[in-house]
């Protein structure tokens, strides 16, 4: 299994942005493209990543509130205990049914995982919303995962559908990390499906960064297939997926410097499209 893991910790520098991928996989993370107006626990608190095996690729993207530990530690998790047998040649699970309790198995885990790495450290728990994307081609099966109001985009040739965020009929976003979740409440606020991958071209992870009104670009979904449209054109096969990244994390950093507001800015794209 190969994999990448970038962490706020390790990126703390206004205006830059660090990038790692292969073919078919990519992560970019950012600080953002300008400095934060509002409060904040730590400079960078968004982590993503990515893993890949031999039946399947993964997708993660967690934003951190109230410190960077969090969603770091929900990260980890997916990576330790979830990835290598959701990404293997073997499917772990088959029906609607069986990967929807996959993923809210995942989801309590991270959940605990944000709980213990507070409890070890004696901070507050940091909550974290959180986007995972599973694509495994051969099952023709994209299993999407999303709690609180980051972004989960499946891009064919004409439209970017949003998967992930939050019901806009909420007046809360709801998050990982409380000592209340239970496996009916989050059945209930997250956001879990499977799709047949159809004519996908890519899946596209974002945190808030992207969408953050007065910080963020105005139409995120728009931003998004530009983005993936561009690269189909004028990219290499091989670079593809890096390209996507850059491309959206750029156009949020641009949008900060615009506006003089920024925000932690994470993105992990899979390409599908051969």
């Amino acid at each position: 299994m190969q994999t990448a893991f970038l962490r706020g910790r390790d990126h703390q520098q206004v205006g830059r942005l660090e990038l790692e991928g292969l073919p078919s996989a990519a992560v970019a993370l950012s600080r953002g493209g300008a400095r934060k107006t509002y409060s904040y626990t730590d400079p960078n608190e968004d982590c993503v990543a990515y893993a890949l095996g031999e039946g399947g690729s993964l997708a993660i993207a967690a934003d951190g509130h109230h410190g960077e530990l969090g969603s770091e530690a929900a990260v980890e998790i997916l990576l330790e205990g979830f990835a290598e047998a959701w990404t293997g040649a073997a499917p772990p699970a088959r029906g609607e049914d069986a990967w929807r309790a996959q993923a809210i198995d995942a989801l309590m885990a991270a959940n605990r995982a944000i709980l213990e790495v507070a409890g070890r450290n004696q901070l507050p728990p940091a909550p974290t919303t959180f986007v995972v994307a599973l694509v495994r081609p051969e099952d023709d099966l994209l299993l999407h995962l999303s709690v609180g109001d980051s972004h989960l985009f499946a891009v064919d040739g004409g439209y970017a559908i949003e998967l992930g965020g939050r019901d806009p009929s909420w007046k809360f976003t709801p998050f990982l990390g409380y000592e209340e979740a239970r496996p009916e409440l989050l059945d209930k606020y997250a956001r879990v499906g499977i799709r047949r991958l159809a004519d996908l071209r890519a899946v596209v992870l974002a945190t808030d960064g992207l969408s953050e009104p007065g910080i963020g670009v105005s139409d995120p979904p728009t931003t998004v297939q530009a983005a993936v449209n561009h690269v189909a054109l004028d990219a290499p096969e091989d670079r593809r997926a890096v390209d996507t990244c850059r491309s959206v994390v750029e156009t949020a950093m641009h949008a900060h410097r615009r506006q003089k507001a920024g925000d932690n800015m994470a993105c992990s794209v899979l390409w599908l499209e051969r």
